[in-house]
Formats: C-alpha cells, sequence, structure tokens
C-alpha cells in the first residue's frame, strides 16, 4: 500500500522494522519482548531462560506449569 510508509505498515502488523524507510527486515515485537525479558532475568542457565519464558507467557495469559529437573 503506498498510503502508508513500510515502516508503519510493519509496525501496525506487530513488526519492528530494520530502518526507519525502506526496511529489509523486520521482527516480531513478541519475540523483541520476551528477548527482552531474558536479558532482564539474566541467568545463563535454563533457570534463568524458563524463568524469562514463564514471565513472557503469564504477560500473554497462559501458564507454564512444571519444574526443570
Amino acid at each position: 500500500c503506498s498510503c502508508c510508509p513500510a515502516a508503519m505498515l510493519l509496525l501496525k502488523l506487530g513488526l519492528f522494522p530494520s530502518a526507519p524507510v525502506h526496511p529489509t527486515l523486520a521482527v516480531d515485537l513478541d519475540l523483541l519482548d520476551f528477548t527482552s525479558t531474558l536479558f532482564r532475568v539474566e541467568q545463563p542457565n535454563i533457570h534463568g531462560w524458563t524463568s524469562a519464558l514463564q514471565i513472557f507467557l503469564h504477560k500473554r495469559g497462559h501458564v507454564l506449569d512444571g519444574e526443570v529437573q
């Protein structure tokens, strides 16, 4: 659609453009949110990863049950 810049259209679709003009790559906003959560938890092991996943899913109304063995 020529009525809306590509970057704005990507944002409306839930994607973050790689550039403000003529983006050639876009990243899912949920993936960026998960990555941000993962780095905030910042434990270089499976417990840190599962904690980040649990927080990410909880914000979206899901529950991750179980424990890492």
